[in-house]
């Protein structure tokens, strides 16, 4: 009779026992909801292949199915966004790099202002209405320089961009006449980029305006947008016979 009770009270412990550890998972669970969804291998052995379901029932199985396949569809988009920005990399590659290729065909100083400044030229290959290539001047007066280069105030680098930023991009401009000139009023974003052609040359700026208003924005990546920069600054100092930035 004594080996039946304590038979009996030991299956009891067990059941406060298992009771007790399922309220603390349960508890667990409720305080880390997102475990079973990071979890695919724990779900897979604890949901039972059968889909149906009692009433008042949480269909576990339907439920993590749903949410897998959300999980698809959202990666399928990712997906879709990667290749239609790696196709528009692609081409801002190849137009850069066909650009760069130019600039370095320059027969003289003047012709690669040329190229770069004229809108059959850099801005026609980059598929945008103006470049522009401006330096600052110890003069007070910005303007038209000599050349087709467009003149700067002392400091206006970093007044346009910021003091010591490199680039800028902007979309939903008014194109200023003091960059794109004539061609201000077809510009609706632009991009521009600090030159440092030589220590003893003051700095310059290449101003690139935009067709359509989100053509440059400031999301966009900067990596071609300094390459090209980094390759006029070269030319430049070449045929101006200038000492090297850095």
């Amino acid at each position: 009779m004594s080996q039946q009770n304590d038979s009996t009270e030991a299956k009891r412990m067990d059941d406060i026992g298992a009771a007790l550890a399922a309220d603390e998972v349960k508890a667990y669970l409720r305080r880390n909801p997102d475990l079973l969804t990071d979890d695919p291998d724990l779900i897979a052995a604890l949901v039972p292949p059968s889909q149906s379901t009692g009433r008042n029932v949480v269909d576990m199985q339907q439920f993590m199915i749903g949410r897998l396949q959300n999980h698809v569809r959202m990666l399928r988009d990712i997906q879709s966004d990667l290749i239609e920005a790696s196709s528009l990399n692609s081409l801002a590659r190849e137009q850069v790099h066909a650009a760069t290729l130019k600039l370095l065909d320059a027969r003289s100083f003047e012709h690669l202002i040329e190229y770069t400044t004229s809108p059959d030229g850099l801005a026609r290959v980059l598929g945008i209405r103006a470049a522009t290539l401006c330096i600052e001047t110890a003069n007070s007066v910005s303007g038209i320089g000599i050349r087709g280069v467009r003149v700067l105030e002392p400091g206006g680098v970093d007044r346009i961009l910021g003091t010591g930023e490199r680039c800028k991009l902007a979309p939903h401009v008014r194109g200023s006449r003091g960059l794109y000139g004539n061609m201000a009023d077809d510009v609706h974003s632009e991009a521009l980029v600090r030159l440092d052609f030589s220590p003893v040359s003051p700095p310059g700026l290449l101003a690139l305006g935009g067709f359509e208003p989100d053509q440059f924005h400031p999301d966009q990546a900067v990596d071609l947008l300094e390459f090209l920069a980094d390759v006029v600054e070269r030319c430049v100092r070449q045929w101006l016979d200038l000492p090297p930035a850095r």
